[in-house]
């Protein structure tokens, strides 16, 4: 009887490493960096230094280790976004972080932006679902599989928002039409709800019941709903009994004008997912207990975070935390099937055959698809030596011109992606 235990023990041991190897984890930092790059009558440059800036965002970085980094307050210019990327992810020899192609359709000063860890997932297509006031962009994602040769594969979207702010008459109804719109958007997206969607960001909501978050959470289709992981609804501003979940503000009070002050007492930052990643039913669900506002250690309600003592993160991380901005970010974890039941529905994997001419090119390469399926949406980007998005077209057209005459001398790669996951990329060359 002893030996059968202890086989048994053995078995049921080499089991749960089976099951443990079919896993993997995707780690994402959601954060409002507080107006990065801008200078602004009430954040003028000696108090909002984007030196200063890189350097606490970085502590904060290498303390999380981000798959998926996504950003809400970024200065407008190219320049920025290659800041952030290259003084804060891309140093000591790392180069796999990518930034993924932005939008700024209403051309905002407050931008959105995501960047990824290109060693597990890449950026499949990115569509602008909303420009009211701001850009709502949808990413979407697909983790870089053991099997993804053969196209099976875990898609993912990832909807970052910067909803309006404000408590003054009108601002919450401008938050509600900008998430109705989003919403409108997903619903004619993935009408039967088969896909893995979050949406992440500062939606500057001060209670569950606003117009905004009902749209997400209460929306009148079920299958595009959205979950809190940490299922704390409730009315968040001004009120204790939410204070493990506040991410605003950082600052107790003084301080340079740039951040709010007054401790923190509110719940403006999120990630939210849909039941597919609730229910671990497409590839993709969350690692219980993962959702956490860095830096909040539950009893700094009305204070600042680095008052009495607060032992929830490193002493550097509290304090970059403390200094870089007055809101805190999220991090939450989503295991990820290795070899996944639910991914690409066409089992055998078949790869774009794609034509691109001229090649060399001087002002346009025309891309030529021979693909006979109806109503295809192809994503097509132009991709720099460094990993940089220098050109992204969506479109339903097989021949389709991409305009390179701006684009520096050198070589390029243009990659080619469509919805249900079949790619090409190709190298090129632009005189």
């Amino acid at each position: 009887m002893k030996k059968n235990i202890l086989f048994a023990t053995f078995c049921i041991g080499i089991l749960l490493k089976t099951i443990a190897q079919d896993k993997d984890t995707i780690t994402f930092l959601q954060y409002n960096l507080l107006n990065y790059g801008n200078v602004t009558s009430y954040c003028p440059d000696d108090s909002n230094k984007v030196t200063d800036k890189n350097n606490w965002t970085k502590t904060i970085f290498d303390y999380v280790k981000p798959t998926i980094f996504t950003v809400n307050e970024m200065n407008r210019q190219p320049v920025m976004h290659d800041s952030l990327l290259h003084n804060v992810m891309n140093v000591n020899g790392i180069n796999y972080y990518k930034l993924a192609p932005v939008t700024n359709t209403t051309n905002t000063y407050l931008m959105n932006a995501l960047y990824y860890d290109s060693r597990k997932v890449e950026c499949a297509a990115r569509y602008v679902a909303q420009n009211y006031i701001r850009d709502a962009t949808v990413y979407k994602m697909y983790y870089l599989s053991p099997d993804l040769q053969r196209g099976d594969t875990v898609f993912f979207h990832c909807v970052l928002v910067h909803l309006k702010a404000g408590s003054y008459e009108g601002n919450d109804e401008d938050r509600g039409i900008m998430a109705e719109n989003l919403m409108s958007w997903i619903e004619d997206y993935d009408s039967l709800g088969e896909q893995n969607f979050m949406v992440m960001g500062d939606f500057n909501v001060y209670t569950h019941t606003e117009s905004a978050f009902q749209a997400f959470i209460n929306h009148s289709d079920s299958l595009i709903r959205f979950y809190d992981p940490i299922n704390q609804l409730g009315s968040w501003n001004s009120n204790p009994a939410f204070a493990a979940c506040h991410t605003q503000s950082t600052r107790g009070g003084g301080g340079s004008g740039c951040a709010s002050t007054g401790g923190l007492d509110d719940r403006f930052d999120y990630i939210l997912f849909n039941r597919n990643i609730k229910d671990h039913t497409a590839g993709l669900g969350y690692v219980e207990g993962s959702y956490k506002t860095l830096g909040n250690d539950g009893n700094h309600y009305n204070k600042s975070i680095i008052a009495d003592g607060n032992t929830s993160v490193p002493a550097a991380v509290l304090n970059a935390l403390y200094n870089n901005s007055d809101h805190l970010p999220i991090v939450m974890k989503l295991a990820v099937d290795a070899t996944p039941s639910v991914g690409i529905e066409t089992p055998e994997y078949k790869p774009l055959a794609v034509t691109l001419s001229p090649n060399p090119a001087e002002n346009t390469v025309t891309v030529d698809i021979a693909d006979n399926s109806e109503g295809t949406w192809y994503t097509i980007s132009v991709v720099s030596q460094n990993g940089r998005v220098m050109r992204c077209v969506n479109t339903k057209e097989r021949r389709c011109s991409v305009p390179v005459a701006i684009l520096p001398s050198g070589t390029y790669v243009m990659l080619i992606a469509t919805g249900d996951g079949r790619h090409h990329s190709q190298v090129f060359v632009k005189r």
